[in-house]
């Protein structure tokens, strides 16, 4: 069973809000101005706090871009046990795409756009890329063995498994006229799809 997650609080509440205001503000202005042009301050201004409100959020100005991404590897990882299959870590990626974009897709692809044009934020989607591989390269290797080591098989299988979400999100950011691009979700079925019928087959 996922572990249960703690009742939140409305100071959980209004931080969370806090957190996406000025994510939506950095990720408006890094795509009028660029990211290296903009500064914590014009951020926060557009959002409607002090530069000292957004420090205490986000140690880095790019991680306003990635506001929920550590809460949201959290869920995702607590709905998944050694005893998951691969249907099951299939639909949980999928339902996980599926919420990046719900409620807003055009904030998501405009962070997909902008994680893939400016390297600062390629670099901290990178770093979150690798999170994801060494926690999927656990739960795969618990799989087989629950006290065994992760090795290079695990590994390779989790690489695969990211490499699928990498392409998905690269398939929508290289959309040329970001009103025709699909759902990330759509892409990250048709990787799975191909996964399925090469690398991942063994699953």
């Amino acid at each position: 069973m996922p572990p249960t997650a703690a009742p939140e609080t409305a100071r959980d509440r209004r931080r969370q809000r806090t957190r996406r205001e000025l994510a939506v503000a950095a990720v408006r202005l890094f795509e009028v101005n660029g990211f290296g042009a903009t500064t914590v301050e014009e951020i926060a201004l557009t959002a409607d706090y002090s530069a000292s409100t957004f420090f205490r959020l986000f140690p880095r100005k790019e991680d306003a871009v990635f506001f929920d991404m550590p809460d949201r590897l959290e869920v995702l990882s607590g709905s998944l046990d050694e005893h998951s299959t691969w249907t099951d870590i299939r639909a949980a990626m999928l339902e996980h795409a599926r919420t990046w974009e719900a409620g807003d897709p055009e904030f998501a692809a405009a962070r997909v756009r902008l994680f893939h044009r400016e390297p600062a934020l390629t670099s901290r989607y990178l770093d979150y890329c690798q999170q994801y591989e060494d926690w999927l390269a656990e739960l795969v290797a618990r799989r087989g063995d629950p006290g065994g080591p992760v090795d290079v098989s695990a590994r390779l299988t989790a690489a695969c498994i990211v490499a699928g979400l990498r392409a998905a999100f690269r398939a929508q950011a290289s959309t040329t006229d970001p009103a025709d691009a699909r759902s990330v979700v759509l892409h990250l079925e048709d990787a799975f799809d191909a996964l399925e019928a090469g690398p991942l087959r063994a699953l």
